[in-house]
Order: C-alpha cells, then sequence, then structure tokens
C-alpha cells in the first residue's frame, strides 16, 4: 500500500509538471515508438503449501518468499488517433530470483500416523513477468523538442514462478536433499498508467524518462493466497517518432 502511494504521488506530480499552456499545443507527429530499461520497484510476499504422497502417507511442505524487484525491459508504439490522443500497445519484460525458507512434515516410514518436522531451504528460485500495456496516451508539447505524454490502460499480465512441490527425503534423518521445484504459470489481467517525458534530440529521434505503475493479482497453484504482480517502474531509453 505504500507504495502504491509514493508511485500515485510521484505520477502526480511529473503530469503536473507540464505548463497548462501546453494542453493547448498541437502534437503534429503521427506516431511513436519507445524502447526503455529500468528498474520495477518493491517486493510481494508468497507463502505455498503442497501435499504430496510418501511412504503411503500424505506429507505436507510450505514454503515462504519475497518475490524481489528487479530490472525491466519494454518496447511499446503507438498511433494517433484524435488530436493529441494517441492509442497503443507496449510489451514489457522483469524477472527476479530469490531464497525461499521451507519447512515440512514428513510421515515417518516404520510407524503410522507419526509426522516429523524438517526445515530446508531453496535459493535461485525465478519469478518472471511478461505484460502487454494497452494504453491511451495523451500527448503534451511543452516546447518545439519536449512534450510530455500521460497513459492509462489495461494490462495482460503472463506470470512464471517456481513453486517448491516435493522433498527428496533420505533415512534414517529423515535427511533433506535438493527441494524440486516446478514452473507455474498464470495469467491474469490488471492496469497502468504512468507519466512519459521526452526531449527530441532530432525530429525523429530522441530520448525520454517514464514513470509508470502497473498492478495485478495472480492466484498461483499451491499458493495460499493470491500474488501482487506488477510494482512501480522507473526507466528511461530511445524516442522514435514518424
Amino acid at each position: 500500500m505504500n507504495t502504491m502511494k509514493a508511485a500515485l504521488l510521484v505520477l502526480g506530480l511529473c503530469a503536473c509538471a507540464a505548463p497548462a499552456a501546453a494542453q493547448q499545443m498541437q502534437w503534429t507527429d503521427q506516431g511513436f515508438v519507445n524502447v526503455n530499461v529500468g528498474v520495477q520497484a518493491g517486493s510481494h510476499d508468497l507463502a505455498t503449501n503442497t501435499t504430496f504422497t510418501l511412504y503411503d502417507e500424505n506429507a505436507t511442505i510450505s514454503s515462504a518468499q519475497k518475490v524481489k524487484s528487479g530490472a525491466f525491459f519494454d518496447v511499446g508504439a503507438g498511433y494517433k488517433v484524435w488530436r493529441n490522443v494517441t492509442v497503443g500497445l507496449t510489451y514489457l519484460h522483469t524477472s527476479s530470483d530469490a531464497s525461499v525458507a521451507i519447512a515440512g512434515s514428513i510421515p515417518d516410514p516404520l510407524v503410522t500416523d507419526r509426522p516429523r518436522t524438517v526445515a530446508a531451504a531453496a535459493s535461485g528460485v525465478k519469478h518472471s513477468e511478461d505484460a502487454l500495456n494497452f494504453d491511451a496516451t495523451y500527448m503534451m508539447p511543452v516546447t518545439d523538442k519536449i512534450d510530455v505524454g500521460i497513459s492509462a490502460g489495461p494490462t495482460i499480465f503472463f506470470v512464471k514462478q517456481d513453486m517448491v512441490t516435493s522433498l527428496p527425503i533420505t533415512e534414517p534423518g529423515p535427511t533433506v536433499g535438493t527441494p524440486v521445484l516446478s514452473k507455474v504459470k498464470k495469467t491474469t489481467a490488471g492496469v497502468n498508467f504512468g507519466v512519459d517525458v521526452n526531449y527530441m534530440v532530432t525530429k525523429r529521434y530522441g530520448v525520454g524518462g517514464v514513470a509508470r505503475y502497473t498492478w495485478g493479482s495472480a492466484k498461483l497453484a499451491g499458493a495460499t493466497d493470491s500474488l501482487t504482480v506488477g510494482g512501480f517502474q522507473i526507466g528511461g531509453g530511445l524516442r522514435v517518432r514518424f
């Protein structure tokens, strides 16, 4: 919630920075292509609970981790449909990895209904998000070289998450081996809004910076609660106009 409030404040301040008179100027280009690299801030909790069969009884394992922030790359384009308004599409990718704490309840191979507790950890547990942002953008020229784009629209997230699905057990002990990971995939919908500030070095090419907030929620198989995806993104890169 604090991250969302900070993101809203930053985006609001950026949007208000353009002079009011700029809203009366006509954006003369027909379309754009933007390429950015940057960082997606914030982290989200992910807890799982999984059951598997061992010694003809049910074994259970639970895990807890932070899905961390990471670098992102995006490429997008827009086309003018009316005055200063464009519609467009942006593809974005971000990924990270984390360590996971694991607790388990393991049956006894000799005595029924006498589970034993074990603990383990897994490192390099991967998370990735591919997102498609469908945006309407209002372009506000500030000078003949500087303009500001304010965008909003729906987002489709394609989430991939490594999940702990089993623990290899060696007796006596029990001794826990390397946790078994499986990749879980989920497609979900969300929203995005952002501010893009651009400086055109030539009529066709320039540079710019973007501040964007995306949000979605994915219910992953085996997770005890929905995982929040997206976050506050800040970055910059190349701008092309046509």
